[in-house]
C-alpha cells in the first residue's frame, strides 16, 4: 500500500484558535493554548502526546522534570517523531495504530470455512462517539446517510477508540485477535480501559500552552518506577512494535506498562476502503481488579476500589474535593489523582512566575450498559468542566474552607429539592403512584439541575474566596450569590399566581438564613 497521510505533517488535531494542526505544529508552535473536539477527544489526544513526550523525553529524576524547559521539551519530541517518521503514516504498510494482518487472518479463515462470506469493512459513521453506528438503523432520508470521513477524522477516531472503545458485539465477527482461534468467539468486546462500565472520569492540569500542560502531566522515570503496578516501566509504544495478537509478550508486555495507559490498543483496527475492520484488542481488568490510569480519580483504600465516575447531573467542578485530596493533609478523603498528586507537588517550585497559569481540568462521557451493548443515549452526555488555581491555595486551609463551602452548596441545593416537593405535594392528589414518578420529584429534581447549572458560574469565585487571606471579606457576598441562586431556582419551578400557589408558595419556600454570613 502506498504511504500517504503522515500524521507529523497533516492538519488532524483540533486545537483552539488554529483549526486542525498537526504532530509536527504541536511540538513546534510555542503558542497553541489547548487542544479542541469533545471530551474524549481531548482526552485521547492527549495520552497520545503525552506517549510522544514521555518515551522522547522523560527525565530521571523529580528534580531533573521540575528543570525541564519547554524548548528542550518540544526539541526532543520534534527529533523523536523525525526518527520514527515511517510508523506515522495512516495509510501505508505500516499504518498508525493499525493491524494490516487482519486481511491476512480473515484470508486464512475463509480457506478453512471458518468465513463463508465476504467481510466488508464496517462505516465509521459522524465519529462524535468513539464507537461504530449500528448496523441495523433504519435510513429513512438521504439526510440520514452516512457521509465518507476525511482522512483528518479518521485519525482522530483511531486514536480515540483506543482506549475508549465501547463495549458490544460491533466488532467484526470470527475475526481472531488471538494465539486461540476459539477464544472469545462470539462474546461482546469489553469497553475500552479509560471508558470502563459507565464512563471514567479523568482529570489533568493545564497550563498556559499545550506545552505547559504537557510538561505538567508527565511522569520521571524515578515517579514511574515507584508505582509498581507497571511492571514493566514505561514501555514501548505501540507504533514502534505492534503486537501479532492480543497474547503475544509485546501485547503482554504492553498490558503491564505505562504505555499501556497511554495507547492501551483495545481494538485492533485497520482502515480498508471509506470503512474500518474493528477486532476485539487486547483485554484490559476494571478498576476493580486493579487498573489504574494516572488520570483517574481512584480511592484503592476500599474493597474494590472506587473511582469516581463520570455523572452529567453532578459537574467535574463539583468533584474537586476528591480531585484535588492532596491538600487534606488529616486524610480524610482517600481519593487519589496521580496527575494531580505529582503535578501539584512540583508546580510551586516551577511554575510561580508572573503570568503563569495553571489549573484542573476533568471530562469525560458517560455512558450505559445495556444487554452486552455500551450506548450513549437517553441522559448520558460529555462533561467538562476546568478551574484556574492560584499559588495562594496551595495551603490545606485554604482545602478546609473550599471543602466547607461545596458542602454548603450542597444542603442549600437539598433545600431547594425539597421546598420544591413541599410545594407539589400540596396540589397533587394522593396517587398509588411511585415516589419517583410523582411530579413533585419530577419538579424537584429539574430544579436542583438548574440550580447546579446556575452554580457552575461561582465555581471559580468559590476557589478564590476560599484563599485564607481574602476569606472572611469575600465569602458573605458568594453565600448571597449562593442563596440568590437557590431563590432563582425555587421560583423557576414554583409558580405563585393563585391564591392556592401564593400560599403553597410562602408556605413551602426554603428559609436560607442559616447560610448567611455577616461581614
Amino acid at each position: 500500500m502506498q504511504n500517504r497521510f503522515n500524521l507529523i505533517d497533516e492538519p488532524w488535531i483540533p486545537a483552539i484558535g488554529k483549526g486542525f494542526t498537526s504532530l509536527g505544529d504541536i511540538f513546534s508552535d510555542p503558542e497553541i493554548p489547548a487542544l479542541g473536539g469533545n471530551p474524549v477527544q481531548k482526552i485521547a489526544l492527549t495520552k497520545l502526546l503525552l506517549a510522544i513526550g514521555q518515551v522522547a523525553c522523560t527525565p530521571e529524576t523529580t528534580e531533573a522534570l521540575e528543570q525541564l524547559d519547554a524548548e528542550t521539551f518540544r526539541n526532543a519530541c520534534r527529533a523523536y517523531l523525525e526518527k520514527w517518521r515511517e510508523s506515522f503514516w495512516l495509510f501505508g504498510d505500516k499504518p498508525f495504530l493499525q493491524m494490516p494482518a487482519i486481511l491476512n487472518w480473515i484470508e486464512s479463515q475463509r480457506a478453512v470455512g471458518i468465513l463463508s462470506e465476504t467481510k466488508d469493512a464496517k462505516q465509521i459513521g459522524p465519529g462524535f462517539y468513539p464507537s461504530l453506528p449500528s448496523e441495523n438503523d433504519s435510513i429513512l432520508s438521504q439526510f440520514q446517510t452516512l457521509e465518507a470521513q476525511t482522512e483528518a477524522e479518521k485519525a482522530l477516531f483511531i486514536v480515540s477508540v483506543m482506549n475508549f472503545a465501547f463495549g458490544g458485539t460491533q466488532i467484526n465477527k470470527n475475526i481472531y485477535p488471538s494465539e486461540e482461534k476459539v477464544k472469545g468467539k462470539g462474546k461482546p468486546a469489553k469497553p475500552g480501559p479509560s471508558l470502563g462500565r459507565n464512563g471514567y472520569l479523568h482529570t489533568f492540569l493545564f497550563g498556559s500552552t499545550i506545552t505547559d500542560t504537557l510538561i505538567m502531566n508527565l511522569l520521571s522515570q524515578e515517579e514511574i518506577d515507584n508505582l509498581l503496578f507497571w511492571e514493566k516501566g514505561i514501555g514501548t509504544p505501540p507504533w514502534e512494535n505492534m503486537p501479532v495478537s492480543r497474547e503475544c509478550d509485546v501485547a503482554l508486555s504492553l498490558k503491564k506498562s505505562y504505555m499501556g495507559t497511554l495507547v492501551s490498543l483495545s481494538r485492533f483496527v485497520l482502515l480498508h476502503g471509506d470503512g474500518i475492520y474493528y477486532v476485539d484488542g487486547i483485554l484490559y481488568p476494571a478498576h476493580q481488579q486493579g487498573w489504574l490510569e494516572p488520570s483517574m480519580t481512584i480511592d484503592d483504600q476500599q474493597n474494590p476500589p472506587k473511582a469516581i465516575l463520570v455523572n452529567p447531573e453532578k459537574r467535574p467542578w463539583r468533584e474537586l474535593v476528591s480531585i484535588l485530596a492532596v491538600f487534606d493533609s488529616n486524610k480524610n478523603n482517600k481519593f487519589v489523582c496521580l496527575f494531580i498528586k505529582y503535578g501539584l507537588s512540583r508546580w510551586p517550585k516551577r511554575y510561580n512566575k508572573p503570568g503563569d497559569k495553571i489549573g484542573v481540568w476533568s471530562g469525560g462521557l458517560q455512558v450505559s450498559f445495556q444487554t452486552g451493548e455500551q450506548y450513549a443515549k437517553a441522559a448520558n452526555d460529555f462533561v467538562e468542566s476546568s478551574v484556574e488555581l492560584d499559588p495562594d491555595m496551595w495551603d490545606d486551609l485554604w482545602y478546609d474552607y473550599f471543602c466547607k463551602e461545596i458542602t454548603t452548596l450542597e444542603e442549600i441545593a437539598s433545600q431547594v429539592k425539597y421546598g420544591v416537593i413541599r410545594y407539589y405535594d400540596a396540589f397533587e392528589p394522593k396517587t398509588e403512584r411511585k415516589p419517583k414518578e410523582r411530579a413533585s420529584t419530577i419538579m424537584g429534581k429539574k430544579a436542583v439541575e438548574l440550580f447546579w447549572q446556575l452554580a457552575e458560574r461561582l465555581s471559580k469565585d468559590i476557589a478564590y474566596a476560599c484563599i485564607p487571606a481574602r476569606h472572611t471579606e469575600s465569602i458573605p457576598a458568594i453565600r448571597k450569590r449562593m442563596i440568590s441562586i437557590a431563590r432563582e431556582s425555587y421560583d423557576a419551578y414554583c409558580p405563585k399566581e393563585t391564591a392556592r400557589q401564593i400560599d403553597a408558595w410562602a408556605e413551602c419556600r426554603p428559609n436560607f438564613a442559616k447560610h448567611f454570613i455577616n461581614k
